[in-house]
């Protein structure tokens, strides 16, 4: 009986962080577009935070609360998700076409993130010094691309923006309610009923978090997939998986680390992280090729992704 209560509170949770971290988005590019700032720093900046809200919200309670275990998992269990599940799906949909100088910067980035993170869990923890590291890199990335970005679109002047006090008013009521929301839903029901679950199957925390607490944040980045593979435009599905996965290395895992030291198991240093690393290759490999991903390499990342939740559940944690 309270299997199923606990259920009911995680999905009402989940439902409620999503409608949350919509409403945070929405609100704070609304008060962004009114203060004009530049559009390129509201894509890059605020749209992709509020992306990875549920993650990071999650993530940082269940440190600040002791579960670092559902911290952990969390955050690369979304990794694994978004490339082996979210970008797997999209792709057998419709294939996907991939811009080549975002393989040859974003994507690398992302492959190179999930190598210095390899290395910095292998002493079996994430300390205060590894979240400020893992801050900075966002950081410089942010910096790069902003520079980038405004050297290709200097010509381009910044539209006009009309906006009264009525609007920034609602825009900033939108930003405080998601807030609000994301906050409250990650902290008593999202957390609560994933500890209770690992206690009452009598499984490691982890393990909960990195599959249903992962797949469960990670719904955002499904639904934009989906819609996005649907109607042609696979390029944002991609740009929103890899940009979802930098946060989720470097923002969500950095910032979580500095509230409380992560502890790191054995089986995620040797099955979880590494699995990450060459999920994120084999996804460069098959793009590099022809600056695509087909239906069959699709399917390829969607196996891969069940053969390892098959693994961790049957072997990595009996």
């Amino acid at each position: 009986m309270q299997l199923y209560k606990d259920l009911i509170l995680f999905i009402i949770g989940l439902l409620v962080i999503i409608k949350s971290a919509d409403l945070l988005t929405s609100g704070a590019e609304g008060i962004s577009r009114a203060l004009r700032i530049p559009r390129i720093i509201i894509g890059l900046t605020i749209v992709s935070l509020g992306t990875t809200a549920p993650e990071l919200s999650v993530s940082a309670f269940s440190s600040y609360m002791g579960h670092t275990g559902i911290a952990v998992g969390n955050a690369l269990g979304s990794c694994l998700a978004n490339i082996g599940l979210i970008l797997g799906i999209a792709a057998i949909i419709r294939p996907i076409e991939f811009i080549p100088k975002f393989i040859k910067e974003e994507l690398l980035f992302l492959l190179a993130s999930t190598a210095v993170l390899y290395l910095l869990i292998s002493d079996g923890r994430l300390g205060l010094v590894d979240g400020l590291f893992l801050l900075c890199l966002l950081t410089a990335f942010f910096a790069y691309i902003f520079s980038r970005e405004m050297k290709t679109k200097k010509q381009n002047k910044q539209e006009p923006v009309s906006a009264g006090d009525s609007r920034i008013n609602k825009s900033a009521l939108m930003f405080l309610a998601g807030l609000l929301g994301v906050t409250l839903s990650a902290r008593y029901a999202i957390i609560p009923s994933a500890v209770n679950f690992a206690r009452l199957l009598n499984i490691p925390e982890i393990l909960i978090g990195l599959t249903l607490v992962a797949i469960g944040t990670s719904l955002p980045e499904l639904f934009t997939a989906l819609v996005a593979s649907l109607k042609k435009m696979g390029d944002l599905a991609v740009g929103n998986i890899i940009g979802a996965n930098i946060l989720n290395i470097l923002w969500v895992l950095g910032f979580s680390s500095i509230i409380n030291p992560l502890s790191v198991d054995l089986a995620t240093k040797r099955i979880t992280g590494p699995m990450v690393f060459f999920i994120t290759l084999l996804l460069l490999i098959f793009t590099r090729t022809r600056f695509r991903l087909t239906r069959k390499e699709g399917l390829f990342l969607l196996l891969i992704y069940i053969g390892y939740i098959f693994y961790i559940f049957k072997f990595a944690y009996n």
